[in-house]
């Protein structure tokens, strides 16, 4: 027994040690800030992939100034927003992300011109002279705006190509709006059947080109980009409205069309051809000698 109490006594403390201190939960914040900030990217890369030229340019118009819409919409953003007041239709815009197609911006777009030829008319005397004479609608070929004279001598004269100022202050307040559209513009001039008379070095071919010339100039003087018109066309009397009455009042009109982009189609008012052959044009009488 004296051996065994001789034997020193290992005595073993265990300590408890304990919990790190704790860090908090301001990591989880960051990182759910960085990954909304990451799926807002990436929405935005994928609405890039899906607009036109148009749609871009009012994303990047939202990102300068963002705000938000009754019902939620995005911002849409006017590219001549000095030369209209009015509050623009969402609708149409929204349509393009939804992959909807042309059509649908094509018809907002003829609303929106609808919309714009009634203010000018409550503002311009001149215009609401004109008013019933505007024909806005949407073709296979694209966006129509036709002014059609109704025997009141309110677009041009008989034989003149001088654009009366009622007809310029209307194609100033279209072109506002057509200014606003990625499609390329056609402008045509069509007249009636009335021929001038004999030994005249003017045709209605030159008639109908100078027309069309006159508000091509209009149009890009009040806001059409450079290069968006690609056609100035001559119809003369081939393409009349009032088919059974060649000489009918309502023959004598400016046609302007935005064309569609996802097809190609023939210009404003143009009749297809009943074959896929080349289309010849009458020629033009030679003037008289001397």
């Amino acid at each position: 027994m004296a051996a065994e109490d001789a034997k020193p006594r290992v005595i073993v403390r265990w300590k408890k040690k304990g919990h790190a201190a704790h860090h908090g939960g301001a990591w989880k914040v960051a990182y759910a800030d960085f990954v909304t900030a990451m799926m807002a990217l990436f929405i935005v890369l994928w609405l890039l992939t899906q607009a036109d030229m148009r749609l871009r340019q009012q994303i990047a118009q939202y990102f300068r100034a963002p705000g938000v819409l009754s019902g939620g919409a995005m911002i849409t953003s006017d590219v001549n927003e000095a030369k209209s007041r009015e509050p623009k239709v969402v609708s149409k815009d929204i349509i393009i992300v939804q992959g909807k197609g042309e059509q649908e911006r094509l018809e907002g777009e003829a609303n929106e011109i609808r919309a714009a030829v009634a203010r000018a008319a409550q503002e311009n005397p001149e215009i609401a002279q004109l008013k019933d004479q505007v024909i806005v609608q949407v073709t296979d070929a694209g966006l129509v705006i036709e002014v059609v004279d109704k025997g009141r001598n309110l677009l041009f004269d008989v034989s003149s190509a001088a654009l009366k100022p009622g007809l310029i202050a209307l194609l100033r307040n279209v072109a506002g709006v057509l200014a606003q559209l990625p499609n390329r513009i056609h402008v045509g001039g069509h007249t009636d059947s009335r021929p001038f008379p004999s030994g005249s070095r003017m045709t209605n071919w030159e008639l109908s080109f100078q027309r069309a010339d006159a508000a091509r100039r209009v149009l890009e003087t009040s806001g059409l980009r450079p290069g968006q018109v690609e056609r100035v066309i001559a119809y003369a009397d081939t393409q009349p409205l009032v088919p059974e009455n060649p000489l009918a009042d309502e023959n004598r009109r400016l046609s302007i069309l935005a064309a569609r982009r996802e097809a190609a189609a023939a210009p404003a008012c143009e009749k297809p051809a009943e074959n896929d052959g080349p289309v010849s044009l009458p020629p033009d009488p030679l003037p008289p000698p001397g």
